[in-house]
């Protein structure tokens, strides 16, 4: 498939200025609120108001169906055409929705609330769904998205769906509305049938954002947080649309700015990358992240690692984080194969190596354990260089850092690329004082023949056969296996992915040596590290 050039960014641009009208004209409202009682001031300007928010939902609503539209155009996937879709019909309901509310001229027939609520929950129901449908479905490789002669009836079938959708509420709504329950009462207000439809509604978006919130920790194609934003800024909506007694109330006046607020981080999802197909993204990550150093937007991150023995903290793997001005969070997962596919894992390397060493000398001179280890990943890139090993002398040197306080971790297969002169790196290194260790061992394909040469320190089990150890005995024989080969090799080891009390135990049934993974510290930043550092709290099943 040829690549898509994304010079020009979509001709569907937000204008600026109506966003900076609606958060101005929110402020005057607010600002107007003080001046008068809440009710007697909803009371007296909720038809202007309802129409301002109304007209700012539309819009927003509609530049979320002409961005995604055309991002489809450009690169189909099924995500983006029927969130598109949705709001195409979202929008056009909201219009009618807009034209029945009473004081408004009359609409086809005369208005009143019920043929306002009418097309207004259909609306929401079209965007509920549509938005469940969109979380469900799967974010397809660029492998299987459908090709130019298939996008027709791709096309077809969700746009006709939606306007036929639309075209029959226009039709029962203004010529049959007998037909339809009763939803409103000026005497009573809000029918219970009304009332269980919004909550049908919230039950959909709730749903949606169970979906998104299990998909966000792994998540290594988009960033979905405001997507899960403005769904349940979509539930908080609805919640207030059951509970007004008055179309003039001000729960009404709240729903109708939390909905144009829900729609408008909707489109800032769409528009950032956030929601669009991986190839956009990555384009854009590509450009980005050429400047990322040099824009200070990297981080170190540090995971603890514990010693079985004693509970005490015997190092940390240091990790890299990017955090992008306008894509948010960036996990390594999504940047990293970017930047090998592109040549940039050299500087950011360098840059990880150099910034880790001088973070670490920093905390020597502040007394820091002399037992304490802190790990680097080493790409393949950077273990082939040939003045690796005289580089990492240079940069100890220079932050006067003693060389038992750094560790260095590659992974099976970059060890093998080429085992001889891997080798001979190793034990270079290894002469220096500095820790060795394999990376997810038990995955790649290391020669058992090799590894007693290799000289490492630690062979590092990882988490897939942590992960089922409690219920699965071929991982716990995987793991013992491991253990007893790297102390009969006089290497430690250290288990990656612990989550549980009950892995713990068992790890140190089985003989680990050290152990990482959320049950003691997600990965920290350097306060955070500092703080945990020097906590005395120890988990307590260490000790058990």
């Amino acid at each position: 498939m040829p690549r898509i050039s994304l010079s020009h960014r979509s001709n569907y641009r937000f204008p600026l200025w109506l966003g900076i009208s609606f958060v101005v004209a929110a402020l005057v409202g607010l600002a107007t609120m003080l001046v008068e009682p809440v009710e007697a001031w909803a009371h007296r300007h909720y038809l202007t108001w309802h129409l301002t928010l109304e007209i700012a939902s539309i819009a927003f609503a509609f530049a979320v169906f002409a961005l995604g539209w055309s991002t489809y155009r450009k690169h189909p996937q099924r995500n983006i055409l029927y969130l598109a879709c949705a709001f195409l019909g979202v929008a056009l309901l909201d219009i009618a929705h807009t034209l029945s509310f009473e004081g408004m001229p009359a609409f086809v027939t005369p208005n009143s609330p019920e043929k306002s609520i009418y097309f207004w929950l259909v609306a929401r129901y079209l965007a509920a769904i549509g938005l469940l449908i969109v979380v469900w479905l799967p974010w397809p490789s660029i492998t299987e998205l459908p090709q130019r002669h298939s996008r027709l009836a791709h096309l077809t079938w969700p746009l006709s769906t939606v306007l036929g959708i639309v075209i029959i509420t226009h039709g029962v709504v203004l010529y049959a509305p007998t037909w339809l329950p009763n939803v409103f009462s000026t005497e009573t207000g809000l029918s219970d049938l009304k009332i269980m439809a919004e909550y049908g509604i919230i039950t959909l978006h709730i749903a949606a954002l169970a979906i998104l919130l299990r998909r966000l920790p792994n998540n290594s194609e988009c960033n979905l947080y405001l997507l899960a934003s403005a769904l349940l800024l979509m539930a908080v909506s609805e919640l207030l649309f059951t509970s007004y007694t008055a179309i003039s109330d001000t729960a009404m006046l709240l729903g109708h700015i939390y909905k144009a607020a829900a729609y408008l981080l909707l489109y800032m999802a769409l528009d950032t990358g956030h929601l669009q197909p991986p190839p956009f993204r990555v384009q854009k990550l590509e450009k980005a992240l050429e400047a990322a150093i040099k824009n200070g937007q990297m981080h170190l991150a540090f995971q603890p690692v514990m010693n079985l023995a004693d509970g005490r903290l015997s190092g940390a793997e240091v990790l890299v984080r990017w955090t992008h001005p306008k894509l948010g969070i960036v996990g390594p997962a999504e940047f990293i194969p970017i930047a090998e596919k592109y040549g940039l894992m050299p500087e950011i390397g360098e840059w990880v190596l150099k910034t880790a060493i001088a973070q670490i000398s920093l905390w020597v001179r502040q007394g820091l354990s002399p037992n304490v280890c802190f790990s680097v990943n080493l790409s393949l890139v950077q273990f082939r260089y040939p003045l690796l090993v005289e580089r990492i002398q240079y940069l100890l040197k220079t932050y006067q850092l003693p060389a038992h306080y750094l560790g260095l971790e590659i992974t099976e297969s970059v060890a093998m690329h080429n085992a001889q002169t891997a080798i001979q790196t190793l034990r270079t290194l290894r002469e220096q004082g500095i820790a060795l260790s394999i990376d997810d061992f038990g995955t790649g394909h290391a020669s058992l023949s090799h590894l007693k040469l290799f000289d490492a320190n630690t062979l590092k089990i990882d988490q897939s056969f942590v992960r089922d150890l409690t219920h699965d005995s071929r991982d716990r024989a995987i793991v013992q296996a491991i253990v007893h080969m790297a102390h009969a090799l006089g290497m430690r080891t250290t288990a990656e992915g612990v989550e549980t009390s009950a892995q713990l135990d068992l790890l140190k049934a089985l003989g680990c040596d050290r152990v990482q993974g959320y049950y003691f510290s997600r990965p920290l930043n350097t306060e955070e590290f500092e703080a945990f550092s020097l906590s005395t709290r120890r988990p307590q099943p260490l000790s058990a």
